[in-house]
């Protein structure tokens, strides 16, 4: 069978770092040919080419950084089968949301991995995850999927859950798109569909987007204020559990009407992992949708910020009732 062209992308991250001297913390470094190097095995499954879009921390990941690899994507969209992003693991969940929405009717496998230890390191996770990664990229998956710890998930439903475990990410809410094991397993009624619609690419810009995270007597009124003056262009609440907000004491209900009267929109996301925002499950959530608030249902923190940039940049004069229309719309399986 005549094997698959794939392009390795590299953006940095802790695979390709290596000690800096003289303070031994991780650092990028340049492993545009060490990956062959340390996994010479990786030209068994495909025709390999690599790319470079940047090499930086992924903390530092930046807009202008990720339509700079959107733009090495499509201008090799044509020439390649698949794609391998070599990332970091702290805002892999965030590109990979990002990039779902960016590539708009994606027809290819766009695989992010990364790894827990440099692959120069000998009990490294990076090997496996370059391998597995390299291989889901040969096959017929019209998604952007994060590959790690021999799993397979759906880039816009996946967190970041660990710091230092080998199973660094899950999808909360929703299946697995595959595993491997002895053999690799698709879970194909889990995949998107293979769009008949012409592929298309968008770059992001930059919006204000507020974001708040409630805990036990915070105190909103003092933030509403300083969000309105520096123009923010939508408010992100991280709620509790079905989006409970509070409304007795720090009642943040005044704080919702101001910014929807200012024609604000607020989006409520769930502090919990698992489940969906439901505002009429409970008074707490119910006065927040009196209020004007929207809950996103199944959404993650990561792919409602990602999809605001994206809804933002591809309708430039958006108003908040499309913005909000547009939000609770499924573009690439973000919600259920």
């Amino acid at each position: 069978m005549k094997k698959k062209n794939v392009l390795l992308i590299h953006t940095g991250g802790t695979l390709g770092m290596v000690e800096g001297k003289p303070d031994n913390h991780l650092k990028p470094a340049h492993i545009h040919e060490s990956v062959l190097k340390f996994v010479p095995e990786l030209c068994e499954l495909a025709h390999l080419e690599s790319a470079f879009a940047c090499n930086i921390d992924s903390a530092n990941l930046d807009i202008p950084d990720m339509n700079t690899v959107l733009s090495t994507i499509r201008s090799n969209y044509e020439h390649f089968d698949g794609f391998v992003i070599i990332h970091g693991t702290d805002t892999m969940a965030y590109h990979a949301s990002a990039l779902s929405f960016m590539v708009e009717n994606n027809t290819k496998p766009i695989i992010f991995t990364g790894s827990q230890k440099p692959l120069r390191h000998i009990r490294t996770d990076a090997r496996l995850n370059l391998v597995n990664s390299v291989e889901f990229a040969t096959m017929s998956i019209p998604e952007v999927c994060i590959c790690f710890n021999s799993t397979l998930f759906r880039g816009n439903r996946t967190r970041k859950v660990s710091i230092g475990q080998f199973e660094a990410f899950r999808s909360p809410n929703y299946p697995v798109l595959g595993s491997v094991g002895v053999d690799i397993h698709l879970n194909r009624k889990h995949l998107a569909d293979c769009s008949l619609e012409k592929t298309t690419f968008h770059e992001l810009g930059h919006s204000r987007i507020g974001v708040i995270k409630l805990y036990p007597g915070f105190d909103a009124s003092a933030w509403i204020p300083c969000m309105l003056k520096s123009g923010v262009r939508a408010v992100v609440v991280e709620a509790y559990a079905a989006g409970n907000v509070p409304i007795l004491t720090h009642s943040i209900i005044p704080s919702i009407s101001a910014l929807t009267e200012a024609d604000v929109p607020v989006f409520i996301v769930s502090q919990a992992l698992e489940g969906s925002v439901d505002l009429d499950l409970y008074e707490c959530g119910q006065k927040a949708k009196q209020a004007g608030a929207i809950g996103c249902r199944d959404m993650t923190f990561e792919a409602v910020i990602t999809k605001l940039y994206y809804l933002f940049s591809k309708f430039r004069e958006i108003k908040s009732t499309k913005l909000v229309e547009e939000m609770l719309v499924n573009f690439s399986g973000e919600i259920s």
